[in-house]
């Protein structure tokens, strides 16, 4: 008998003898869905009446049992035009079910993706074990299960239960190659499992401390600037305190030892020479809030921080997927209408920060005018209002007078 292989983790595909068969499945949903909740459920005969219920939820039809025969007959000639054997039988339909055939001699990866897992997971296993059995499982797990079913009912406990497994698969290999100080494979292995799921914040969490662990911390630095901006564009949120947390600490060593002063003043001078305002993410603007404001009350002058805030017609933070290009354009338009001793960074979701030295207070006035009357004329389609608010950057308040020791 022919070799059946069947893949769901990540793209659907049916495989007889290594040739795939199931190229034209794809072109019809009803007919892919089908063959996946058959497969789901390949270790029983399903009643026709919930394949029905499944493909066809909550839809009237004049004869529903023949819309499914109609269906399973399609199957099968689409297999075959695939190549399949004519005389392969994949399905057993009976009066009142359905089935996919148990007599195949049949390989299903998420079966084989979730015994890895289990075996690995055990607290019976060795660490060994363990490590082999997971990288396994972890390879073998090419995308999120039934991926293209849709966001069907019938799918959405499955996907959840196996992604479960392999987020639990991925920590634990985490583990494991921690305490044997193996930050290249951590490295790889988080950068895979992000390709799957680019938001989950612990995952990313373990890249920027692996990354920093191997003494790469200008990408770990620039890996937590991207999920930053990510996690505002596509959530509307900001990292959490832990994350915010690991990067102070990186930021904080990330300092070269034994320099002399040349090359760290080459370090330190501005390579970009773009026009403009300085955009920096919002934890550099604190630092460089708390030292300008510092520097204020030991020499004097005057600064500003203005706050701009994008709302919709109704007064409310504008859906995520038109949030993202506004506030792109937003800051490209601010860092254009700025000086270049201005600063801007982004503070929430749907608001930017900007600090503007050396001003008074209608001069600043006059800057958001200026910054929200150049974003109307440079985006006249995007239908959004700007506000904005004005404060005075305060001096910190000092115990003790500074002094110079000579």
């Amino acid at each position: 008998m022919p070799m059946v292989e069947v893949r769901m983790l990540g793209r659907f595909e049916i495989y007889v003898d290594d040739q795939l068969v199931s190229g034209q499945i794809g072109r019809s949903k009803k007919l892919k869905h089908l063959a996946e909740y058959l497969i789901l459920n390949h270790d029983r005969a399903v009643p026709n009446d919930e394949i029905i219920e499944a493909l066809w939820p909550g839809q009237e039809s004049k004869n529903p049992r023949n819309a499914l025969k109609i269906l399973v007959h399609r199957l099968r000639m689409t297999l075959a035009a695939g190549g399949a054997p004519e005389d392969m039988e994949f399905i057993i339909a009976r009066q009142r079910s359905c089935r996919w055939n148990p007599a195949l001699d049949c390989i299903y990866d998420f079966e084989h993706f979730e015994a890895l897992c289990t075996a690995g997971l055990s607290g019976r296993a060795s660490e060994e074990t363990a490590r082999v059995r997971l990288l396994d499982a972890c390879k073998r797990y090419r995308g999120r299960f039934l991926s293209d079913a849709g966001g069907e009912l019938w799918a959405s406990g499955p996907e959840i239960r196996m992604h479960t497994y392999y987020l639990r698969a991925v920590h634990r290999l985490i583990e494991i190659l921690r305490g044997r100080g193996q930050f290249d494979q951590i490295i790889e292995l988080c950068r895979d499992a992000l390709e799957i799921d680019q938001m989950d914040e612990s995952i990313n969490r373990e890249l920027i401390f692996a990354l920093a662990e191997s003494g790469r911390n200008q990408e770990a630095i620039q890996h937590y600037n991207q999920i930053t901006e990510l996690y505002y564009n596509q959530l509307g949120v900001q990292p959490s305190e832990e994350l915010r947390g690991l990067y102070h600490r990186i930021a904080a060593v990330e300092r070269k030892v034994g320099a002399d002063i040349d090359s760290i003043c080459a370090d330190l001078r501005e390579s970009d020479t773009q026009p403009g305002a300085f955009v920096c993410p919002y934890e550099i603007f604190k630092d460089i809030y708390r030292l300008e404001a510092r520097s204020l009350a030991r020499y004097g002058g005057r600064a500003f921080i203005g706050l701009l805030t994008v709302t919709d017609n109704r007064v409310c933070q504008p859906e995520s997927r038109v949030l993202a290009k506004v506030m792109e354009r937003l800051i490209e338009s601010a860092r254009m209408s700025l000086r270049r001793g201005d600063m801007i960074a982004r503070y929430s979701p749907a608001q930017i920060v900007v600090m503007l030295p050396t001003v008074t207070y209608e001069m600043g006035q006059m800057v958001c005018e200026r910054l929200t009357r150049n974003f109307k004329r440079e985006n006249p389609a995007m239908n959004v209002a700007i506000s904005y608010n004005l404060r005075p950057m305060e001096p910190p308040r000092a115990s003790d007078k500074e002094e110079y020791h000579m």
